[in-house]
């Protein structure tokens, strides 16, 4: 490691710090956002050099236990760069993967570049979560979910590894702004802008999740129909351009293509012996048929790992996976205690309602609870603004 690749490590960790301060300061948030801030990079660079030192006492080269997509990704990025022609070796390769080759063609085949990287969208989200937690319910909620993402242990782990979960929770997060703001009677320039960004990010890297950012706005926009409050042209615009960029972009091709494969024979097939191949899969799951099944997987989506498969988990990652959701059972309880004073608010409902759509786009990935515990994490996350809140008649502002 010579002194210009410990340079870029710095570059990068810097400019994530800087923009999540230029993020808090945007929203004219307190210093003790800062300071949280501070901790959760710290936190995360920490996490990061232990993990790598026990990969490398493993004899993993720097890959962390139950890693397995990050094997490919590194591998179809480092033969890529080697090639006559990187971007023509990619071709048709998953665009996540075509990020990492394109790093590893300006810094070199180093996987801590991107893993520094989505450590910065990790930190990215403190500011962000802290915004929507205070705008349901004042700063103290704000400063509660900020730092239970700092310390989330799957959040912590997905971040610092090669895989994309940091970078999609980060555009869920943001997508969630353009869903605030379309409930309101104007919407925020700022929020928009937000929100497009996050639309941008998901839809490159799981334009699956898509669905699950339009149907909390759909809902919204019904029910202002409904109600008579809606303004209508600017509604009408958003659904027309909703409808051109899923018809006319690789993303709705893709999203419908998934949907095809997740609910025919064939795909179901390949896709049950895909989740099965390891000890994580669900096999009460696969025996149902494809046009139900994702109805079944969804309570596996929100409580799974079970308590009781502590005993049978193979590898350390489920272990953990079970212990965390042993923690989530009781957040999980907090919610349904606080339900009647969280969905009478406007803002603690949308999220909400947000949070559960993307369970129900996890619902149609692999029965596997390995890939249930990653591509959940954004759902969780948002959850995060409603574990300690708590009704005030006129809310606390940060602004």
């Amino acid at each position: 490691m010579n002194n210009l690749t410990i340079n870029y490590y710095l570059l990068i960790v810097l400019i994530t710090f800087l923009l999540a301060v230029l993020l808090s300061m945007l929203f004219k948030h307190p210093k003790s956002v800062i300071k949280i801030i501070l901790f959760g990079l710290s936190f995360r660079i920490l996490i990061l050099i232990v993990l790598k030192i026990y990969s490398y006492h493993l004899g993993l080269d720097g890959f962390f236990p139950g890693d397995v997509d990050a094997y490919a990704y590194n591998g179809d990025a480092v033969k890529a760069i080697h090639s006559h022609s990187w971007l023509q070796a990619l071709e048709g390769n998953l665009s996540y993967t075509v990020f990492v080759a394109y790093l590893y063609n300006l810094f070199g085949p180093d996987m801590n570049i991107p893993q520094l990287i989505n450590l910065g969208a990790s930190v990215l989200i403190i500011p962000l979560i802290y915004e929507l937690a205070n705008r349901v319910g004042g700063r103290k909620v704000g400063v509660n979910a900020a730092l239970l993402w700092c310390l989330f242990p799957s959040a912590a782990f997905w971040s610092v590894s090669l895989l994309k979960d940091s970078l999609v929770t980060l555009g869920m997060v943001l997508s969630g702004f353009l869903i605030l703001g379309i409930s309101e009677k104007k919407i925020d320039l700022k929020d928009s802008l937000l929100g497009v960004c996050g639309i941008l990010i998901v839809s490159s890297l799981r334009p699956q999740f898509l669905l699950a950012i339009a149907l909390p706005i759909m809902i919204n926009i019904g029910f202002q129909f409904y109600k008579g409050k809606s303004n209508f042209l600017r509604n009408i615009i958003i659904i027309v351009m909703g409808i051109i960029i899923f018809s006319t972009t690789s993303a709705g091709n893709i999203i419908v293509n998934a949907f095809g494969h997740a609910t025919s024979q064939e795909g179901v097939n390949q896709i049950n012996e895909i989740a099965l191949q390891g000890s994580g899969g669900i096999k009460l799951v696969t025996m149902f048929p494809p046009q139900i099944r994702w109805l079944v997987e969804l309570p596996f989506s929100i409580l799974a790992p079970f308590p009781g498969q502590l005993i049978s988990a193979g590898q350390k990652i489920y272990l953990l996976s079970t212990f965390e959701m042993i923690f989530w059972y009781f957040l999980y309880f907090i919610i349904w205690k606080n339900r009647k004073l969280i969905l009478i608010e406007k803002t603690g409902k949308l999220i909400f309602l947000y949070a559960f759509s993307i369970f129900i786009a996890v619902s149609f990935s692999l029965p596997n609870i390995g890939s249930i515990y990653r591509y959940r994490l954004a759902a969780l996350t948002l959850l995060l603004p409603l574990i300690t809140y708590k009704f005030i008649g006129k809310k606390e502002r940060s602004g």
